[in-house]
């Protein structure tokens, strides 16, 4: 069946999705004049049969009108993005984002300047992929005015409309338009959309770098990493933001792809683009101990060392994920690292001046329990210091 010939969303997941406190709050709106409806990737979601993360809902209503229709039927709600016309309604504890219909007055590559509208298909013609561009009411009718199901079978991304001038808008499309590709299962690539990105490269300088890491982070940990990253070394879009692409083939050898940094590891030789794209200091440390340490071939011994250097054991798994070495993974998790037995003060308690001396001392009896397979006990190491 082709997608001109949905009309209906009837699933599993969508009678999962309209909880009877959902159906409530539409009913609210319906009630009194106001059209709702699931907008953006939770109708993609829920199109591919799967249950969305989050349900984003949308409006003819203005924020206004909802802080009354709220008001009015005693609906707790907080207006969390009232300059972009969201209002969170709250209903037995759940969120439930509502916003109102928009229309695009200006842009400027970055972001956009809006109006409310009444029109449902005008607010569709702002949004960046046809099928994300789709709205379903909460009988399951499904509103498809760019072919977005088409595309969705046909496992193909496209803008809405003239994909130069989506991208134009905001520049930051290009990047959720590979993202987006990434999700999903073995896709086609459109020559024409492809052909606006190179086109459009150089516009992504206008983007931040916060913004530039938050949609590369998230293709790679996608299913199509590898795939995805090739395509955008072809177009120049990770040139333009600095993303050595040559090794991609290795993204697709890690066992476990939940962190972004692994992948990153394996794509570069320094610890740049931490700096270039404004990570969290847990990212960057990261992502410096396994760029140091991806080509020193690790073993039991040397796995344990680092545990004992002060790294935790989820650090060390990642740098035997990198190597391909996941098979030690059971060892470093049922590691229980022992402590080292003597201090400053067992050392003093000897005859020992503190000093630095006695620091030497401790480094060297380190050294010595770490040469022990950290199995020399107190007395062990105590009686070698007095044999200095």
């Amino acid at each position: 069946m082709r997608a001109n010939e949905f009309e209906k969303i009837d699933t599993d997941s969508f009678r999962e999705v309209m909880s009877p406190d959902l159906r409530g709050l539409g009913k609210t709106f319906t009630s009194n004049g106001y059209s709702i409806r699931v907008v953006g990737g939770a109708v993609r979601d829920l199109a591919l049969k799967k249950v969305p993360k989050d349900i984003d809902l949308a409006t003819d209503a203005t924020p206004k009108q909802m802080i009354e229709l709220f008001k009015d039927n005693d609906i707790r709600y907080k207006p969390t993005g009232l300059e972009h016309g969201t209002i969170t309604a709250i209903i037995n504890k759940t969120p439930y984002e509502i916003t109102t219909l928009r229309a695009d007055k200006e842009t400027d590559g970055r972001h956009a300047e809006v109006e409310y509208v009444k029109d449902w298909e005008q607010d569709a013609k702002r949004r960046d992929l046809t099928y994300n561009a789709m709205s379903v009411d909460f009988s399951g009718k499904l509103f498809d005015y760019f072919g977005g199901m088409d595309n969705l079978q046909d496992k193909v991304s496209k803008f809405v409309g003239d994909p130069a001038e989506r991208i134009q808008e905001d520049y930051l499309r290009i990047l959720r338009y590979f993202r987006f590709q990434s999700k999903l299962d073995n896709p086609n690539w459109d020559e024409d959309t492809l052909s606006a990105v190179k086109d459009n490269v150089n516009g992504l300088s206008k983007i931040s770098p916060e913004r530039i890491w938050s949609e590369v982070k998230k293709i790679l940990v996608s299913r199509n990493a590898q795939e995805t990253l090739k395509w955008m070394g072809k177009t120049g879009v990770a040139n333009s933001i600095k993303l050595p692409v040559e090794n991609a083939q290795k993204v697709s050898k890690l066992t476990d792809n939940n962190n972004p940094i692994l992948p990153l590891a394996l794509l570069v030789t320094d610890n740049n683009l931490a700096n270039t794209w404004r990570m969290s200091n847990d990212e960057s440390k990261l992502l410096r101990f396994l760029v140091y340490n991806k080509d020193k071939p690790l073993d039991k011994d040397s796995a344990i060392d680092f545990l004992h250097s002060g790294y935790s054991k989820q650090t060390v798994l990642d740098l035997l994920n990198i190597q391909n070495k996941s098979s030690l993974g059971d060892v470093i998790k049922q590691y229980e690292k022992p402590e080292f037995p003597i201090t400053g003060k067992d050392l003093i308690a000897k005859g020992m001046e503190p000093g630095i001396e006695l620091g030497r001392t401790l480094d060297d009896l380190k050294l010595k329990w770490k040469q022990s397979g950290y199995k020399l006990s107190k007395d062990d190491l105590l009686n070698r210091s007095m044999q200095k």
